[in-house]
């Protein structure tokens, strides 16, 4: 990530060995508070060649699509808008304050829930699937869903307070480095083939398809913090962060439970990953 660079530069001058004051402490925090995200893009592909019993390319009875021959397609690829519900976010850390500068290890987990909006299906190539012939007597039925968007992080801050030391009102800027698992959770989809005269041809059913799992990946991140805190005590600290947090592209293979093509994989992406939070913080000098 292009971010990554001038963080890790930050980091390397914050460790230089010069004193904003005579403050020096260790420290515990715990924050929590709202996540907000933008809408998402998933992508998703698989090598499927067939094409489907009413379609176009298909034969033009209730027997479905000719196998003789299926490298009709070199697979599909699908795209759903994704919007984001506000979510929760909670973080433990510790760390050091020397003067105006603090450097901590925080450990953050968010979940957010997903809605899905379908946008758009093409080969793999990107090129017009086949279309679906209402006359040809097959029905489709077609369902989508997703479930939430989980990221476990463990990333390293360094914060900058813009007022000399004594102040009880104590603003603040940062920047972070670190790696996230993100998980999205319940991703579901089932196609079922029928036809409009009975009996149906015992050959459509094994177009039938169904995919329902978790998907997981691990992903880099950068963020950013601008902040406050209020001094209650010599020991306790109280204040609002604001974090935005950008994270590279989700990717993850899965898996059908039911499809004509046995052991047939799908990959699934998610971009424009970012998460705003704004939490509420109680630091502890030991």
């Amino acid at each position: 990530m292009k971010l990554l660079a001038p963080v890790l530069i930050f980091f390397l001058a914050a460790n230089l060995p010069v004193a904003y004051g005579q403050v020096e402490n260790w420290y515990v925090e715990v924050s929590g508070g709202p996540s907000f995200s933008g809408d998402l893009a998933q992508e998703g592909f698989n090598l499927d060649p067939f094409c489907y019993p009413g379609h176009l390319c298909c034969v033009a009875d209730q027997q479905g699509c000719s196998v003789t021959n299926p490298d009709r397609l070199p697979g599909y690829r699908w795209h759903y808008q994704i919007p984001t519900d506000p979510g929760f976010a909670l973080r433990v850390g510790a760390g050091r304050e020397q003067g105006r500068l603090r450097i901590d290890l925080n450990a953050r987990y968010s979940t957010q829930n997903l809605e899905q909006v379908f946008s758009r299906i093409t080969d793999l190539n990107g090129d017009p699937t086949p279309e679906f012939d209402p006359a040809s007597g097959i029905i489709v039925n077609t369902a989508g869903a997703i479930g939430q968007l989980q990221v476990a992080s463990l990333r390293i801050n360094t914060f900058v307070d813009l007022l000399p030391q004594g102040h009880i009102f104590r603003p603040y800027l940062g920047i972070g480095t670190g790696v996230a698992r993100a998980t999205v959770t319940d991703v579901y989809f089932e196609e079922r083939y029928s036809c409009m005269d009975q009996p149906c041809s015992p050959d459509l059913e094994t177009y039938n398809s169904l995919q329902d799992e978790d998907l997981r990946d691990i992903v880099l991140l950068a963020a950013g913090h601008v902040g406050f805190e209020y001094v209650l005590t010599d020991k306790v600290l109280a204040g609002i962060r604001l974090t935005y947090s950008l994270l590279q592209n989700f990717s993850s293979e899965g898996e059908y439970i039911e499809h004509k093509l046995d052991d047939l994989g799908s990959t699934t992406i998610l971009s424009r990953l970012n998460l705003i939070t704004t939490m509420a913080t109680v630091r502890y000098r030991l």
